[in-house]
């Protein structure tokens, strides 16, 4: 398929922009590419040059870009109803929450919707705090990742210089198994029972006060990719189950379809009693929430409502990009085509000392750089490398964290992405990991 970008329409217009904006340049946002177009696992720039996006735009283009069936429900929404606030129901809103309602795990029946994922993930800590009264409490793990709220970043693994401190709510961080740095020369099953034991001693003696929640990624995101072992899942659900603590997982990253399964929940067999979503579910457009167990109590009026919260055109898609999912079984070519990718990276490591790791499951692939298999020291420099002569290849991979502080390099297509286009993709990274420890970059 080959689409032509439409022209810039003011060079002026658009250096003023880029100079405009609020985020500051020097951390690397006058770099940025500036999309023109999308189709499926491909996107163009305003100068006309293709890409294969393995980054599914933030993991959000699970069923690819610009999906026609996608656009068209979008666009038969807009011409009805764009914008109804929360006192009022919409068709599409009922249509899509009985739709969810039909696939979701075990008793999360009770739905709420938001736009953005840290949105989600507070609607869920708000939850968990009205359903214990009297808690002061919320655990999550260290190197979590929830957003970028000023709550959220709260709840995620330290920024450096973080300037919001003053005003950010607390957290309480536990550690957690790791199955390529266990403490100690630990194998993974006796670290996730220290991590375990850990966490409820906390519970017990490390905060004062009760425990509302205890909030989690089943696989680790912008943190590191760290795919938590079964043991430790089952482990901290028996915790909250013996203390009468909410689980909350948080699946923004990880729902509809990317692990191979349509939810972690699925994949992993555990049943949390929140579980938030967002990216993947929208075909693009902007939607996210929460899945909540029947046993909750929900919201009373005026304590969780949003004016654009229940956007109907994005819910509209979301429609569309849910039958897709399901119809063209991209679970199951998710855990496919992650099958190949693994096998694949796997062999690359063979040749190419600086891969430290590989990780799956399904397309929720990347792979740990590292100075020295031995140290395992990250090789950040080296990931930074990949990604530039990745865009300059015509592939933009996915990085992990910002302003160079991590060492992962992610390959995360849509879930419709073909076998030719991720082994063009593997080719370009095979060459360019060539081409950078021919350098001596790490």
């Amino acid at each position: 398929m080959s689409l032509t970008a439409a022209p810039t329409k003011d060079t002026e217009y658009t250096e003023i922009g880029k100079k405009s904006l609020i985020h500051d340049p020097r951390s690397g946002n006058d770099n940025k590419i500036t999309l023109a177009r999308a189709r499926g696992s491909r996107v163009w720039d305003d100068q006309g040059q293709e890409y294969l996006d393995f980054t599914s735009q933030a993991w959000s283009n699970n069923l690819g870009a610009n999906d026609p069936r996608v656009v068209e429900a979008a666009i038969a929404q807009l011409r009805e109803i764009t914008h109804a606030r929360p006192n009022f129901n919409t068709a599409v809103l009922l249509e899509l929450t009985a739709k969810l309602r039909e696939i979701t795990p075990g008793d999360l029946n009770r739905i709420g919707y938001c736009l953005h994922g840290s949105l989600a993930v507070e609607m869920a800590i708000k939850l968990a705090f009205k359903n214990k009264p009297g808690a002061n409490n919320l655990i999550v793990l260290q190197d979590a990742y929830h957003g970028r709220s000023i709550t959220t970043m709260a709840a995620s693994w330290p920024h450096p210089n973080n300037p919001f401190l003053a005003i950010s709510p607390r957290f309480t961080r536990v550690p957690h198994p790791d199955p390529y740095r266990p403490r100690l020369g630990m194998d993974i099953e006796a670290e996730s029972k220290l991590c375990l034991h850990l966490l409820e001693e906390t519970i017990t003696k490390g905060v004062d006060g009760s425990v509302a929640a205890i909030m989690l990624e089943p696989i680790m995101g912008n943190g590191g990719h760290i795919v938590l072992p079964v043991s430790f899942h089952k482990g901290v659900r028996d915790i909250c189950n013996r203390h009468g603590i909410v689980l909350i997982w948080d699946e923004i990253q990880s729902c509809f379809g990317r692990t191979g399964a349509m939810f972690a929940a699925d994949y992993y067999g555990i049943q949390p009693d929140i579980m938030t979503f967002g990216k993947g579910i929208g075909g693009g457009f902007p939607l996210a929430g929460i899945f909540a167990s029947d046993k909750l109590n929900g919201f009373d009026a005026g304590e969780d409502a949003l004016t654009f919260g229940q956007f109907p055109v994005a819910m509209a898609a979301a429609v569309a990009t849910v039958d897709a999912i399901i119809s063209d079984k991209l679970c199951d070519n998710a855990r496919r085509l992650g099958e190949y990718a693994t096998e694949r990276l796997l062999e690359m490591a063979k040749h190419r000392k600086l891969i430290g790791h590989v990780r799956g499951p399904g397309l929720f692939v990347s792979i740990e750089l590292v100075k020295d298999r031995a140290s395992k020291e990250p090789a950040c420099k080296a990931a930074e490398e990949v990604y530039r002569r990745g865009v300059q290849k015509g592939v933009l991979f996915g990085d992990s964290r910002y302003a160079g502080l991590g060492n992962l390099i992610k390959l995360k297509p849509p879930l419709d992405c073909t076998i030719a286009d991720m082994s063009t993709a593997l080719d370009v990274l095979d060459e360019v990991l060539a081409s950078i420890e021919a350098d001596n970059i790490a």
